[in-house]
């Protein structure tokens, strides 16, 4: 069993975010695209892949009839908003862990009845193991130290198989010191497609959005992921405010979103101009008859939501968390000298869990 872990030592752990470290991962830093790559992947599939704006999908190879992925647990650099810069132009670097250079980890995409072999590098200073949430898989692959399995050391690599007998939106994250490594941005989208998929599960948008929430202290670029309440931050895929990549569609297409909640708040997710219906709740699509007609739907801790509408009026229409706190971002930042409190405020563009779907 895991040996319980006090605060210093976890505080210590932090040390593997020294600046020197990082610096030397600044080539794989994540970094947002201007618009979703809506290119189809270079492989020959039967399902239309799904679009995580400013993420990129995992690639895979064939061994036999198995699915093989490489996933590499690492630190990162991001960017974040600097919102001590009141034109919105300024960022500051984010020192966090992730996958594949990436935080949100890149998508992992197949197709019930599939076979997926995941080979999984430990990069860090400590160990880490993945836990594929709302997977159906053997104990061994569950990715919890001292129940499933032991943990993956730092330089070593664990090779997670199994077969998807389920279709929907699932996501992956550490089972190891969790607070502390989800904190720091380490999770991830897994979509499984329907091997036959209904005519009412067709669409001809499909997008993702991963919601997290950070305490990042004045003149620190490390998270603090000992923070329980008190958060400064908020992001749709890793990314906050102006910088996140929004969705488009044409008028009279099916689009689908489907957003996952990893972070510890709720979230009360918004489409302007549109009502959706709510087609999952994370477990597979919902038959027609269970599907909800609703515009705001909460989306509370570890938990997803697919929600599907027809584009039918062109514009940029918002799409938000509706805690109106939670589209803004750096409320802990120093004032401007001159200005009170929050202040500062007034003359900026909304930050935070806040993007749009352009519908032309």
């Amino acid at each position: 069993m895991i040996n319980k872990v006090s605060r210093r030592s976890f505080l210590s752990g932090l040390g593997a975010l020294s600046i020197p470290l990082l610096k030397a991962q600044t080539g794989k830093a994540h970094g947002n695209e201007a618009a979703v790559d809506e290119t189809p992947l270079s492989r020959n599939e039967s399902y239309l892949p799904v679009a995580t704006p400013g993420i990129k999908t995992l690639p895979y190879t064939m061994d036999g009839g198995v699915k093989v992925f490489r996933l590499i647990a690492e630190p990162v650099i991001t960017q974040f908003q600097d919102m001590s810069d009141p034109h919105g132009m300024k960022r500051r670097p984010i020192m966090g862990w992730g996958y594949n250079g990436s935080i949100i980890g890149p998508t992992i995409e197949a197709v019930e009845g599939d076979v997926v072999r995941i080979h999984v590098e430990n990069r860090l200073k400590e160990p880490t193991t993945v836990h594929w949430h709302g997977i159906h898989l053997p104990i061994e692959m569950d990715g919890v130290p001292g129940f499933s399995q032991q943990p993956i050391e730092p330089g070593q690599t664990f090779t997670y198989e199994f077969p998807l007998i389920q279709h929907g939106t699932y996501f992956y994250h550490p089972h190891f010191m969790g607070a502390k490594q989800v904190g720091l941005g380490m999770s991830g989208f897994f979509i499984i497609h329907p091997k036959d998929p209904k005519p009412y599960q067709i669409v001809d948008r499909d997008y993702a959005y991963f919601l997290q929430v950070w305490m990042i202290h004045p003149g620190s670029p490390i998270p603090d992921t000992m923070e329980m309440t008190e958060f400064n931050y908020f992001t749709m895929n890793g990314t906050p405010g102006p910088d996140i990549v929004p969705m488009t569609a044409k008028l009279g297409e099916k689009v689908r979103i489907r957003v996952a909640n990893l972070s510890m708040m709720t979230h009360p997710i918004h489409l302007h101009g549109h009502s959706y219906k709510i087609t999952e709740h994370g477990a597979g699509f919902l038959p027609p008859h269970q599907h909800i007609l609703a515009n705001t739907e909460n989306i509370s801790a570890a938990e997803e939501r697919t929600f599907e509408f027809t584009a039918e009026r062109k514009g940029k229409w918002l799409f938000h968390c509706h805690f109106m706190h939670h589209t803004m971002n750096d409320m802990h930042r120093i004032s401007i000298p001159g200005m009170g409190g929050h202040a500062t405020h007034a003359g900026m563009d909304m930050g935070g869990m806040h993007t749009w779907i352009e519908i032309t």
